[in-house]
């Protein structure tokens, strides 16, 4: 089993609440339910949650401890497959011009994506196509 399980239950029509052994609880729906992400929202949020964590020290350290910043998701979907993501964007929408030198801004950048490419479990997952074994009673 997984070292960080996650059980998702029903909890109405087209509703279901995932929750996690710290207590932590989020709403799943279909798209348009009131209060509930989509499944395919909460993977942009995974993906978005993961790349903003694993590049926060490294901003935080270069702009300082009061750097607030946003990481933004979007995907495209295929025509073809409108029920797979083609793409998914990821965009940080971060001051950086406390950082004069715009070499050393691009040092900074630089070193923020290399992280995430290297640690970012969530989008290297995806990247890779990690396989998921499906188990249903018999």
């Amino acid at each position: 089993m997984s070292s960080t399980p996650v059980e998702t239950t029903r909890t109405g029509q087209h509703t279901f609440t995932a929750t996690n052994p710290r207590g932590a609880q989020v709403t799943i729906g279909r798209d348009g339910a009131p209060g509930a992400f989509t499944p395919g929202e909460l993977l942009l949020a995974a993906i978005a949650g993961c790349a903003a964590l694993t590049g926060e020290n490294l901003l935080v350290r270069r702009i300082g401890e009061d750097a607030g910043f946003t990481v933004h998701a979007d995907r495209r979907k295929a025509p073809e497959d409108p029920n797979k993501f083609s793409s998914v964007q990821i965009t940080f929408d971060v001051d950086l011009s406390v950082i004069e030198d715009e070499g050393e801004r691009g040092r900074l950048v630089d070193a923020v994506r290399r992280a995430i490419e290297k640690y970012c479990t969530v989008s290297r997952s995806v990247e890779e196509g990690t396989p998921i074994d499906l188990a249903l009673p018999r």
